[in-house]
């Protein structure tokens, strides 16, 4: 009779579930910075878990493009590339806008309602943050929020999977906004931010190529923005290739 492999046990993959969870929020809020080395050892001690669900976690980031394994070394933060941010925004955009397209036709009072009740309740969370919450805790909000946004828009088109690759990209894009200084990250949410105003505006007017329009332009926004962050204004002279 023919052996069978035994499955990994559900305890030490929800630990490695724990420890992925951990190391992405990190990458993706900006405590673990492109270029950083993490050391398996060093999480299995902080997270109280063995370095097996450890080294798990970590090649998984490491499939996801979060993390680069270095033999002997540890895992690196993948170092931001000016390509890359390309190629994400290439794609991310024309996403976005399929979205706006599709979501503009199809749109209601009821979706109105949604985004108006969805509104309500993140300034209300934004506000307790506003008076107790740490910068680390606004940061994540944000993020979550800015999400929230743009999956709802795509939940209209009634594409499932398109919500799907916009979850994920838009995940991979946090790493580029965690590079900017937490103060500029903690502004305006949902609704009260003009941009997003604009896109809703344009989608309720029931006009696909407005919508469209509308969405490109505030993804060109986030680009600029984002370029800005990984390129100083005055790069010292070494980083000129002088």
């Amino acid at each position: 009779m023919e052996q069978q492999t035994p499955l990994r046990s559900a305890p030490r993959r929800g630990l490695a579930d724990r420890v992925y969870a951990d190391v992405k929020a990190r990458i993706l809020l900006g405590q673990a910075r492109p270029g950083d080395i993490l050391a398996a050892h060093s999480l299995a001690r902080d997270l109280t878990v063995s370095r097996t669900p450890a080294h798990e976690a970590l090649k998984r980031l490491v499939g996801e493009g979060y993390l680069v394994s270095h033999p002997r070394v540890g895992y690196m933060v993948t170092p931001v590339s000016l390509d890359e941010m390309r190629d994400l925004f290439e794609v991310r955009t024309r996403l976005e806008a399929l979205a706006a397209e599709l979501a503009a036709p199809r749109w209601t009072d009821e979706h109105q309602l949604a985004f108006t009740n969805a509104d309500e309740a993140i300034q209300r969370r934004h506000h307790e943050l506003s008076k107790t919450g740490t910068s680390l805790e606004h940061v994540q909000f944000m993020h979550e929020a800015h999400k929230q946004f743009h999956l709802m828009i795509a939940d209209i088109g009634g594409n499932r999977r398109l919500g799907r690759l916009i979850a994920e990209l838009q995940d991979e894009t946090q790493r580029y906004w965690a590079l900017l200084p937490s103060d500029q990250l903690i502004g305006k949410v949902f609704l009260t931010d003009e941009a997003h105003s604009a896109i809703l505006a344009a989608i309720a007017s029931k006009d696909p190529a407005r919508a469209r329009t509308i969405m490109i332009d505030h993804m060109r926004e986030g680009v600029r923005l984002m370029v800005k962050a990984v390129i100083p204004a005055n790069p010292p002279p070494d980083d000129l290739g002088a």
